[in-house]
């Protein structure tokens, strides 16, 4: 049975979560963007080299990843849209913890484009 729209992008976040470059890279089409909204120092859109390349340096910075929980996850059509938490304990101490809001555009069974508004005053301090 195929997974819906939503459980694909519960795993790609999860994904992310993990640093599991090679679950995203599967869920994701070739020519995937996600841009980050917002005027934080992360804002901005980003190809697929660069986005793999984010996760790995979040993932870098973390003490055993990131657990992320789905709070409202909506799929009408192409479109996933959801609002979610996340925890993470930064290796340098402290806590990197947050509220995301995510819309996820597919073509076929697989992410195409992202558009994600982060919590920016926690998301800039991560420039300190």
């Amino acid at each position: 049975m195929p997974k819906s729209k939503k459980q694909l992008v519960q795993q790609y976040v999860e994904a992310v979560g993990r640093g599991d470059i090679d679950t995203v890279l599967s869920l994701v089409t070739d020519d995937y963007t996600h841009e980050f909204l917002g005027s934080t120092f992360l804002a901005g859109t980003r190809q697929l080299g660069e986005v793999l390349e984010r996760i790995s340096a979040f993932n870098a910075a973390l003490l055993s990843g990131a657990k992320f929980t789905f709070h409202d996850l909506v799929e009408e059509g192409d479109l996933v849209l959801g609002i979610f938490s996340g925890e993470s304990e930064l290796k340098g101490g402290g806590r990197f913890d947050g509220v995301y809001a995510i819309s996820c555009r597919f073509r076929g069974d697989r992410l195409h484009a992202t558009k994600e508004l982060v919590d920016t005053k926690l998301a800039d301090s991560l420039q300190g």
